[in-house]
């Protein structure tokens, strides 16, 4: 491999995963996503960032609960490595947000103990003030209602995910993000590769 292909292989590996990356799927151009359980909206995930954008909850507290599901695939090749919040407005009443996932085309949204995990969220802020919870860590920390759970990154196969406000409306967008598993010798030329720079430089 010349020096130039090793470059070029390094600046695209350490490009941010959301640059020019747009929505996948915002409610206002989009549509609605589903509140059903058994009928997901299916969205196309792809490598990189994977930005899901919309309400949920009511209105003044005034109608039924406006839930949010949405299933997609991760090919194989590749693991979700990361579910954060790119956005969110926090409820007044301090109420909390719920998310659920499960490794399967629908998630039973009566019985949390068939989901692969679950948990509560509350907006976090950094010190600039950009929300930044990570909630791959609370579901990986352990289901919170009595699902299976798992451990790490999740590998390839069919997931829904399910998002749920208790009162307010809350705007959120949510970003998932797809990696390729390293092939073997990968993390070997790419220190390799670093050296390579390092050298060039002097």
């Amino acid at each position: 491999m010349s020096y130039q292909s090793l470059v070029t292989m390094l600046a695209v590996l350490v490009l941010p995963f959301g640059t020019a990356k747009a929505l996948n799927w915002n409610e206002m151009i989009n549509g609605e996503l589903s509140n059903v359980g058994n009928a997901p909206t299916f969205i196309l995930f792809t490598e990189g960032s994977n930005l899901i954008e919309g309400t949920m909850g009511s209105l003044g507290g005034v109608g039924p609960l406006d839930a949010d599901v949405w299933t997609f695939t991760i090919a194989a090749g590749y693991y979700l490595t990361g579910i954060s919040l790119a956005s969110y407005s926090a409820p007044t009443s301090g109420l909390d947000s719920f998310m659920a996932i499960d490794d399967a085309t629908t998630i039973n949204m009566s019985d949390p103990s068939q989901h692969l995990s679950n948990g509560l969220w509350t907006e976090e802020l950094d010190g600039f003030g950009n929300t930044y919870t990570d909630l791959m860590a609370i579901l990986d920390a352990g289901p919170m209602f009595g699902g299976t759970g798992f451990d790490g990154p999740i590998g390839p196969g069919d997931y829904t995910f399910w998002v749920q406000e208790g009162s307010e409306q809350i705007e959120y967008c949510i970003n998932f993000v797809v990696t390729p598993v390293p092939e073997p010798g990968s993390a070997l030329l790419l220190g390799l590769a670093g050296m390579l720079m390092l050298r060039r430089r002097r």
